[in-house]
């Protein structure tokens, strides 16, 4: 009879942990720009403390709008910019493990709001009168633009090899870490590295059934990428290493002990897909498709495998060239 315990781990975290709350500084920097010359502006009711554009503001977070007075030459303009909800907030709750308990705690808490990081003053639009960017510049790739990649496969299918047959298996979690270099101001280079795994559940828990089965990739990409809008593709070729495992679990009193019953570990070589959509400009949700064809070794063969994951991105721009702005 199978044996299935389930607990939950990082028990401390639930209890007195919160993401926005431990992770997000009380200041959000702000980035304020403008099309016209000589604009100064101050924020709130802070009116002795005046910026000439452009210009980068430590903002208290709030959960009240961020008040900008503009004045330029000619006229002075008041423009409301909306708060927001940090990610922080409601998507590192959701996988940190806090879950529940740590959204009631940052609800309590200002650290939960955001402001715009680059907010563009557009004194022709009477409605609105600004911009998160100045026509999304983030969105906007150049020569020599360098992001690093950090990313967490959230939700990933493995095609491979278990030894008496190929065969799917479905799971979460891994990490990856790469580089993007835009070596013209459309197409750029790409290089990963990463790994996965079948883990069985979308939170960190610990469970021992009776028999279980394991499956593990990693991998490593080179691509040539570029972008439409907000999404970005790149394509190019891969190397996956995966990993299959049986366990038996065996009680030997008063404790149980794993026994390895098979084995099996392969070197592929194949295809990489890739997109992404850029929800902000350090946040991305991805798609990997790599399709193995070529089984390395001392006896190479042809047979299909794959990754098929999808990624939670966080893209840090490193460098952007500043004479191109």
């Amino acid at each position: 009879m199978k044996k299935l315990k389930i607990l939950v781990v990082l028990l401390p975290a639930l209890l007195f942990c919160s993401c926005a709350t431990l992770v997000n500084r009380p200041t959000v920097r702000v980035n304020i720009h403008s099309g016209e010359d000589n604009v100064k502006v101050h924020l709130n009711n802070d009116s002795l403390n005046w910026h000439t554009l452009p210009a980068s503001i430590d903002v208290m977070r709030s959960k009240d709008n961020l008040l900008i007075t503009a004045l330029t030459d000619t006229a002075e303009k008041k423009i409301e910019v909306r708060r927001g909800i940090s990610t922080a907030f409601w998507l590192g709750n959701m996988f940190s493990g806090a879950g529940v308990i740590g959204y009631a705690i940052d609800l309590t808490n200002p650290k939960r709001f955001t402001y715009p990081k680059t907010i563009f003053l557009d004194f022709n639009n009477n409605q609105k009168g600004y911009s998160k960017t100045s026509v999304n510049t983030w969105l906007q790739p150049q020569k020599n633009l360098l992001n690093i990649k950090i990313s967490v496969p959230y939700g990933n299918h493995l095609y491979l090899n278990k030894d008496y047959a190929y065969g799917g298996t479905f799971g979460f979690f891994g990490i990856s870490a790469g580089f993007e270099y835009y070596f013209s101001d459309r197409f750029c280079l790409n290089m990963d590295f990463g790994g996965l795994t079948d883990f069985p559940f979308p939170f960190p828990v610990s469970y021992h059934p009776d028999n279980y089965s394991r499956s593990f990739a990693k991998y490593v990409d080179l691509q040539i990428g570029s972008d439409y809008k907000r999404l970005h593709y790149d394509l190019g070729i891969q190397l996956t290493r995966t990993s299959h495992y049986e366990i038996e679990t065996i009680e030997v009193f008063p404790v149980f002990r794993d026994t390895l019953k098979n084995d099996i570990t392969q070197t592929n070589f194949g295809f990489a897909f890739s997109t992404y959509y850029r929800v902000s400009k350090n946040f991305n949700l991805g798609l990997n498709y790599y399709p193995s064809f070529l089984v390395l070794g001392s006896n190479p063969k042809f047979r299909y495998s794959h990754l098929l994951f999808f990624e939670l991105s966080f893209r840090i721009e490193t460098y952007r060239p500043r004479n191109r702005r």
